[in-house]
């Protein structure tokens, strides 16, 4: 097998994240029950349709106040749902520009489009860059296609848009679900545990399946 392509999650695997920030910026905003609609885990399913693209900014914040019973406004929403987005260290930017001179890089995110508006500020002033997507080959986001992983449907739309063939393809992500029906689809899979780097992990990577092809 000749690794050829690399597929990225988003978030805590480029972008650094953490979601009791956004708990933390709630609750200072005196929400109560933001745990029960919202963790890492399990979501309330106005989430999951804005982050399919299923409902507008104005109709996610409309959810939000409804869900926490306060008159929240877009602006204090906006800045405690964006308050998890933390940063992309340099070397991991650097590190995607020397991957994509051996192989097809893609980006597969849940995202939705708050978050895109903010991360494109923050590339915008560390980076001068609007767009991530200039990294890789292609970038794909949950809120632009209509669906978000674990779904098989969006996995198969990144290898088929791209001719990619699954056992050339790595797919690395910090969701153990995402990973699983990449693997069940047949790519190589890494799940990204806290503390990994992208560059660590792909180069044990490549250094296992050297020892595999000389055994």
């Amino acid at each position: 097998m000749e690794l050829k392509n690399i597929i990225f999650d988003y978030g805590k695997v480029i972008i650094n994240l953490d979601f009791d920030l956004t708990r933390l910026a709630f609750e200072n905003e005196g929400v109560k029950n933001f745990n029960s609609l919202f963790t890492e885990f399990s979501q309330h399913p106005f989430f999951h349709l804005f982050d399919c693209g299923l409902i507008s900014e104005e109709e996610f914040r409309m959810h939000l106040r409804t869900a926490t019973g306060l008159p929240l406004s877009d602006k204090v929403i906006d800045k405690c749902w964006n308050a998890m987005l933390m940063d992309i260290p340099k070397n991991r930017m650097q590190y995607l520009d020397e991957l994509k001179k051996s192989f097809a890089t893609f980006l597969l995110s849940n995202t939705n489009s708050i978050h895109l508006n903010f991360i494109s500020s923050y590339l915008q002033k560390e980076f001068a860059m609007t767009d991530i997507s200039e990294k890789f080959k292609k970038a794909y986001y949950s809120c632009q296609v209509g669906m978000r992983k674990p779904d098989e449907k969006i996995f198969q739309l990144v290898l088929e848009e791209n001719n990619l063939m699954p056992e050339e393809t790595l797919f690395l992500d910090d969701s153990a679900v995402n990973v699983e029906t990449a693997d069940k689809l047949g790519m190589h899979v890494i799940l990204m545990m806290p503390g990994d780097e992208i560059e660590n992990k792909i180069k044990e990577f490549i250094a296992s399946q050297k020892e595999v092809s000389l055994h």
